[in-house]
Parts: structure tokens; C-alpha cells; sequence
């Protein structure tokens, strides 16, 4: 009885991934140097002459220290290397991607990065993909486990939260774990089956911390604002953890947190709470609810019995 149990709890390791070819990716027969592909039906083969444009996907020159670029290559697509400071693999002008093998993922938690990284992926893709890769050099590397094979130390518990609170506090982002870099393309051709190929000028400009000036955020500013941008220029963008601390906690509208942290002399959520900031002055940017709010907030006494 215990032992037909204990063979229930356990999940093997080993899953099926095959998949079939997506009719999207019907490429040339010099594909890889000239050799004609023998897994494919002929008939779904193009000949040389009739030979269409290869799939483009934009890869950051950092990525090429991995195996995924090359294992893209031999497939059939058209490896843009670039270098880009939003995503590492842009599939469409709407899909990004952000990979992470097992190690770099742990570290990227601990110091923060991941956490900016896909917030502003979020800002300029609608379609927003954490890409958690795995490698057959992790099963002999990691004896113990790790926190992402259910090791139970303080460590590995640690990041597991924090693995957690980044899925919670990026509630588009969507997160895929592979288990190699040939099943990571697997992956990108589902994801690039009907999809626009991306902009590579686009995505060189695409820059940390910026955003561009759109004719509607133009006028807005323009009203509000005695500085007048002029069109096309770029502009800092607040602090996205401000603004959602702004707008979860304090019942703030997106908007009205953009033009209080864009216009008036608050840069940090310190400097909200200053003694130099009063109501009268928080009311000309945002409704005047709240600012008496935050005024009520920040000169609560919080240890009073």
C-alpha cells in the first residue's frame, strides 16, 4: 500500500516535446549551409528560386553567449544581432522576450534586475514574456536541488518569494519555462506564427527609463505643464514602483500620478511625505481628495494608543 503511494506522489522528469513543424517556418532547402532537410516533406520544401523571406527575430549581441541564437539560426530564421536595452529577443513590434537560465535568474532576483527589466518591457510591449531556460548542465551542476528543483533551505525559500512577488506585481507579464534552447525556439515559432515582423530601428531605440512624447501626451502636457515639450523629444518617465505605489495605495488615477511626479518637485515617495510639501501645493497637480489623503497619511501618528 505505502509503496503504490509513494509511486502516485512521484512526477517524472522526463516529458514529450516533440512538436511538428509550424507551416510559418517553410524556409528555403539551403537552410543550414546547403542541406536539404530530410524531417520535412518535400512538398512543403520551396525551391531556391521561389525562396521567400527568411523569419526575422532581433537578438541582443550579450545573448550570444548562449546556445539559443545559433540553435534560431539552424532553424531558419534571420538572427538580427543588435545591440538593445529592452528584452533580449524581439519576435514582433508587440512581442518581447527576457531569458533567464536557472543560475542568472537567482541572481537577477536577488540584486533587482529582473524586476526593471520587466516593467519596462511592460511599458513598450503589450506582449511581454519571462523565458526561464533550463540546460542539461544543471541536472550534474546542482547535487542538492536549487530553489527552483523544491530544495527547502532559508536560500532557496528566499527566492522562491521573490519569485513570486514579481508575478504578482507584473500581473501581464507571461512567464515560460524550457527545458533546452532547442525547445526555447520550439517555443518562438508558435509565437511568431502571424506575426508582423519587428522593427529593428524601434527596438535600438527603445531606451531605459524613456518613453517617447505621443501627439496626445503632447497636448495634455501642454495644458498642464508651463514647460512645453517639443514634439518627438524624449522625456524621463516616473518611476513605475512609485507610480503603483501611488495609485494601489492612495486610490491615485494613473494619470494624475504621471503629472504629479512629472511636474511637481517630487521625485520619490520621500519626498511626498516632506514637511515641505503641503496640500495646497499637492492640489494644483492632482484632485484635491487626494492630496488631503496623503497629507492625513503622512501626518498620522501612528503610535498613538
Amino acid at each position: 500500500m505505502l509503496i503504490r503511494e509513494q509511486g502516485t506522489l512521484m512526477i517524472s522528469r522526463e516529458f514529450n516535446v516533440d512538436r511538428e513543424e509550424p507551416p510559418r517556418l517553410k524556409t528555403s532547402t539551403r537552410d543550414g549551409g546547403g542541406i536539404v532537410r530530410r524531417d520535412v516533406d518535400p512538398r512543403d520544401q520551396i525551391e531556391p528560386d521561389e525562396d521567400m523571406d527568411r523569419p526575422k527575430i532581433i537578438v541582443d549581441m550579450r545573448e550570444f553567449n548562449s546556445e539559443l541564437p545559433t540553435v534560431l539560426y539552424t532553424k531558419g530564421y534571420d538572427v538580427v544581432a543588435t545591440t538593445i536595452e529592452i528584452g533580449d529577443y524581439i519576435l514582433s513590434p508587440n512581442i518581447a522576450i527576457e531569458r533567464k537560465a536557472l543560475d542568472d535568474l537567482t541572481q537577477s532576483l536577488q540584486s533587482g534586475r529582473v524586476f526593471k527589466q520587466i516593467e519596462q518591457m511592460l511599458e513598450h510591449y503589450d506582449c511581454t514574456v519571462l523565458l526561464i531556460e533550463s540546460n542539461r548542465k544543471f541536472e550534474t551542476k546542482i547535487v542538492n536541488g536549487g530553489p527552483f528543483q523544491g530544495e527547502l533551505s532559508r536560500h532557496c525559500r528566499e527566492i522562491r518569494s521573490l519569485f513570486c512577488s514579481l508575478i504578482h506585481a507584473n500581473p501581464k507579464m507571461r512567464c515560460v519555462w524550457t527545458i533546452s534552447p532547442t525547445n526555447s525556439a520550439e517555443f518562438f515559432s508558435e509565437l511568431k506564427l502571424s506575426a508582423p515582423e519587428p522593427d529593428v530601428d524601434r527596438a535600438i531605440s527603445l531606451k531605459a527609463n524613456q518613453m517617447e512624447v505621443s501627439s496626445q501626451e503632447l497636448e495634455d502636457s501642454e495644458a498642464s505643464s508651463s514647460v512645453k515639450p517639443k514634439k518627438g523629444m524624449k522625456k524621463w518617465k516616473p518611476n513605475p514602483t512609485v507610480v503603483r505605489t501611488l495609485t494601489q495605495n492612495f486610490g491615485m488615477k494613473i494619470p494624475d500620478a504621471h503629472k504629479l511626479l512629472t511636474n511637481a518637485p517630487i521625485k520619490t515617495l520621500a519626498d511626498l511625505f516632506s514637511t515641505g510639501i503641503t496640500s495646497s501645493l499637492l492640489s494644483e497637480y492632482i484632485p484635491s481628495t487626494s492630496a488631503g489623503f496623503i497629507k492625513e497619511v503622512s501626518t498620522f501618528n501612528f503610535g498613538r494608543q
